[in-house]
């Protein structure tokens, strides 16, 4: 696969996933069209606005456990126990 074609798919997974170009515009998708948290532009450290490590924490935890919530919601969880032994 070349570059240009690896663009040409992102580009057009970007537009089939899009469900707001205004607001979404910097959404990064994956092949469910999930929001791919760890390549948004958004979660990138920015020296001028994030003082420190808290700073950044802060301005992305609730966006980050938005898309966290969002893409755990369509797993199935199951919760399997050994019982003890002696």
């Amino acid at each position: 696969m070349t570059a240009k074609s690896v663009i040409q798919s992102t580009s057009t997974l970007r537009v089939l996933c899009m469900a707001d170009p205004e607001r979404d515009s910097e959404f990064v998708y994956n092949e469910q069209c999930f929001v791919d948290i760890l390549r948004l532009p958004f979660f990138d450290v920015n020296p001028e606005v994030d003082n420190s490590v808290e700073e950044y924490l802060e301005r992305i935890i609730f966006t980050l456990s938005n898309s966290i919530e969002e893409q755990l919601s369509t797993v199935q969880w199951q919760i399997t126990a050994k019982q003890r032994q002696g």
